[in-house]
């Protein structure tokens, strides 16, 4: 059968800006009971109940059933989850740790008002005046981070989307939790966004723990343009962790190569949010990018365009054959008339 495969190689170009009909054409394939049933035994064992829960929700949308055990272990997984959310988000509030939910708020709120970004950037300036090899990727989010919190003050909450995803790329970059090729382009374009002078006025008061004068300068550490970039990734991760929570935003950061890809699976998240970490588990990058298709994929689009001109080719001659037949039957009545 060559028309089945070539039709769905179609389907997967014309869907290659969609992310959401992209996972939908490519799911069938994967998500069958027997992954989904072992991949909530592996989220319940890692602790991570939004990946189970997403799975859960996964299935009844394909309408696939789960074990009455899977979901009983799901529910307590459920009710284990409050008793350590207290304890996590004092410690992410004071070390910045970010490893469960909780523990992200508490970092989110230290960034917020400052205070992660001033230490990150404290940090790094105290590398760079002993000479040593500064992480700018980390630099310039916790400048930009500084820059959109004096904006989410005054805006009384406006920027806090944008804060909190740029929050959560920079502790994932400390972390080492960014693929590589991301890692790369962050840092690509993090080499070219700071401006020097105002990096080194900012520096001193980070040294000096002066939060209003480091708010103050940070805007002018990243040039405006990269700016705009790092603030509109922030968004989109802003987005992203509020659909899918922060492992569900580090699960994006790991298979993204660019920008481009963190806003597609932003674009997922906001179309699908109950099942967007399980596609993204079970389809990874290709979830976001159409990517190259296979060379069988290709020969079969190939083929069935060359069926198609065929049978376009055939039905010309027989429409000649037709004509030719049409004009000589009217030529013969003529003729026994006459």
């Amino acid at each position: 059968m060559i028309a089945p495969p070539a039709l769905q190689g179609w389907r997967l170009q014309q869907a290659q800006d969609d992310p959401t009909e992209l996972s939908r054409l490519r799911l069938p394939g994967v998500a069958t009971q027997d992954r989904i049933a072992r991949e909530i035994d592996l989220a319940v064992t890692a602790g991570d109940l939004s990946l189970a829960e997403s799975f859960l929700a996964l299935a009844a949308e394909r309408g696939t059933a789960v074990a009455p055990d899977r979901i009983a272990r799901i529910e307590a997984l459920k009710a284990n989850a409050l008793a350590r959310a207290v304890s996590d988000f004092g410690y992410g509030f004071v070390a910045g740790d970010r490893e469960s939910e909780a523990a992200f708020a508490g970092a989110l709120v230290g960034d917020i008002s400052g205070f992660g970004d001033l230490r990150d950037l404290a940090r790094e300036g105290s590398r760079l005046a002993a000479g040593e090899t500064i992480d700018e990727t980390v630099l310039v989010l916790a400048a930009v981070g500084l820059a959109i919190s004096a904006a989410t003050w005054v805006s009384l909450g406006g920027g806090l989307p944008a804060r909190g995803g740029v929050s959560a790329v920079k502790a994932a970059s400390k972390a080492k939790l960014l693929s590589p090729v991301l890692t790369a382009n962050l840092g690509r374009m993090a080499a070219g966004a700071i401006d020097r002078p105002a990096l080194s006025a900012s520096l001193g008061a980070a040294a000096r723990l002066d939060l209003a004068a480091a708010k103050a300068t940070a805007g002018g550490i990243v040039r405006p343009a990269a700016l705009a970039r790092f603030t509109a990734l922030g968004q989109d991760a802003g987005s992203l962790y509020a659909r899918t929570g922060q492992r569900g935003l580090r699960q994006v950061l790991a298979v993204a190569e660019d920008a481009g890809d963190i806003g597609r699976a932003a674009k997922l998240a906001t179309a699908k949010p109950s099942t967007a970490r399980a596609v993204l588990k079970l389809l990874g990058r290709s979830a976001l990018v159409l990517g190259a298709l296979g060379l069988q994929a290709a020969g079969f689009m190939l083929a069935l365009l060359a069926y198609a001109l065929a049978i376009a080719m055939a039905a010309q001659r027989f429409g000649w054959w037709l004509g030719r037949l049409g004009r000589t039957s009217r030529a013969r009545e003529s003729v026994s008339r006459a």
